[in-house]
């Protein structure tokens, strides 16, 4: 005897409701299918300040309003104490963060709205803080 194998085609058919047509008793029209990428900023500076406890701002944005996502990396190579203060979000929140001599630190913000920097503990008044920092902002956008 020979072995029969039977097989069924099946077709599934799955309706994905993607929100941009409107459920009316109109006549149904077509949804536009927004085409979207990523766009990648990579921004580099030198930190090289007094260490006098003023506050000094290295980045910021101006009427930006698409949101973004920043990873931000600095790195102290000094003999001071460093102060990174980061203003992310549309109500201002605010992160703090010290970094210790000759140290790096890396933060992954979202909608990043500007950094500053704070050099610390020193009794000399000569001394200078020097780093580096990258700041690498992707945003997504469509048209």
């Amino acid at each position: 005897m020979k072995a029969v194998t039977q097989t069924t085609k099946q077709k599934i058919v799955v309706n994905v409701k993607t929100g941009c047509c409107r459920s009316s008793k109109r006549k149904k029209r077509k949804c536009k299918v927004k085409r979207r990428f990523d766009v990648c900023e990579k921004i580099c500076g030198q930190i090289f300040q007094k260490c006098d406890g003023k506050v000094r701002v290295y980045f910021r944005t101006v009427g930006i309003r698409h949101p973004s996502t920043s990873v931000l990396k600095i790195a102290n190579e000094s003999e001071c104490q460093v102060k990174a203060i980061i203003n992310w979000g549309s109500k201002r929140k605010i992160i703090e963060q010290t970094i210790d001599e000759y140290q790096e630190a890396a933060f992954v913000v979202r909608s990043i709205k500007n950094f500053k920097i704070m050099c610390t503990k020193t009794n000399e008044e000569d001394k200078i803080c020097k780093g580096k920092f990258e700041l690498m902002i992707c945003s997504r956008r469509s048209y």
